[in-house]
């Protein structure tokens, strides 16, 4: 059954609870495909203090129900970037909700393509959206590296 979020700009008050909802996801979907260095890695990356920096530097938004957030999503420049869904909403439709409302930012920024770096369990979702695979890599944060596909939208 689809809910129906509302999507919001998220604030620095969100940063607990988006760095929670982050890591929740991570271990449930990823964490098996992680070596413990990157997990340790990917852990710090979405750490509080990371996520506060990443909120003054980035257009990050939220979907919320009842005033909790279920997913959260963000753009840089022309990049999707961490883009999640609360775990106990999964396959209610936030993802879907969250990806057209940040394709439709980005295209009011004046963006006829856009780019996301997706790691291979969240590849066939974006397929599904019309996005294409550009390369597969390792893509290194803090040293560390991580297969991603490079993934890009014509809007």
């Amino acid at each position: 059954m689809n809910v129906t979020p509302t999507i919001e700009r998220v604030t620095i008050k969100d940063a607990a609870e988006i760095s929670d909802l982050i890591l929740n996801n991570a271990s449930f979907y990823l964490r098996s495909h992680y070596s413990d260095a990157q997990w340790r890695v990917f852990k710090r990356y979405y750490s509080i203090e990371t996520i506060q920096q990443k909120i003054l530097k980035q257009q990050m938004f939220c979907a919320k129900l009842e005033n909790t957030i279920v997913g959260t999503i963000a753009i840089d420049h022309d990049y999707i970037v961490g883009f999640y869904t609360h775990v106990d909403y999964a396959n209610k439709g936030i993802g879907s909700k969250l990806l057209c409302y940040i394709e439709k930012e980005a295209q009011e920024m004046g963006h006829s393509e856009i780019y996301l770096a997706s790691s291979p369990v969240g590849v066939d979702f974006y397929l599904k959206f019309g996005w294409q695979i550009v390369e597969e890599l390792a893509i290194e944060y803090l040293g560390v590296p991580f297969v991603e596909a490079v993934m890009k939208k014509r809007l």
